[in-house]
């Protein structure tokens, strides 16, 4: 895949990432299917992120279509277990992703305009990523454990959805720490420190490989 099309595949991903941030929350009907829709786009547009081996490219292309199958499987089958699988599908997926961008990034020899993008897509899909963990323990803790009690306190919403857990994941991820939604549970705390630490590693890591690899260059004095 030569670098323009990686170029334009990557911004397509930003876009769709930024949709899921700054659009989707902002939406009081359909939310639920605007986030389907994103999440669908953004499976869509990582399987060509980068330029993965044919076996690879293959294997996601199957992954990914399966990921996008049992999310819309949920609009014909309301099963708490089948959001689970689905959820599960695609955390495992993009994670995926953000992990050949981070190998990616540290194996390029320069700084290019698709590197940034690329690093700018990790630490969002981490932020996203972190967000779907959230809601995953959510239905584990009801579904397997019977804790009706919740894992999370949302500062008086009686039904949080999945908008709340993508602020509360990039609160966390960026240290804000603002207060006004608190996790409750073992489980919720543990995977509150999670998130903080892997945004604070990502972005120290991150960091020192750039500037290393911008110092490097040929003819940098």
């Amino acid at each position: 895949m030569i670098q323009k099309e990686l170029t334009r595949n990557n911004i397509i991903l930003l876009i769709c990432l930024l949709l899921t941030i700054f659009f989707y929350p902002s939406l009081s009907t359909q939310r639920l299917l605007m986030r389907d829709i994103i999440f669908t786009a953004i499976i869509i547009s990582g399987t060509y992120s980068l330029d993965f081996a044919k076996k690879t490219r293959n294997i996601l292309i199957v992954s990914g279509a399966i990921t996008i199958i049992l999310t819309w499987l949920g609009y014909v089958f309301v099963y708490d277990l089948l959001k689970l699988v689905s959820f599960l599908s695609f955390f495992c997926f993009n994670l995926f992703i953000t992990v050949f961008m981070i190998r990616h990034i540290a194996r390029s020899k320069q700084v290019t305009s698709t590197i940034i993008i690329n690093s700018i897509n990790g630490y969002l899909l981490i932020g996203i990523l972190g967000a779907v963990l959230l809601a995953m323990m959510e239905i584990v803790q009801k579904f397997f454990f019977h804790i009706d009690t919740g894992a999370i306190n949302f500062a008086g919403d009686t039904a949080a959805g999945f908008h709340d857990y993508l602020y509360f994941s990039f609160v966390t991820l960026t240290t804000l720490g603002y207060g006004d939604i608190t996790p409750v549970s073992a489980f919720a705390k543990s995977l509150t420190i999670i998130i903080a630490i892997s945004g604070q590693l990502y972005l120290t890591i991150l960091i020192a490989m750039l500037v290393g690899k911008y110092l490097s260059r040929p003819g940098k004095d």
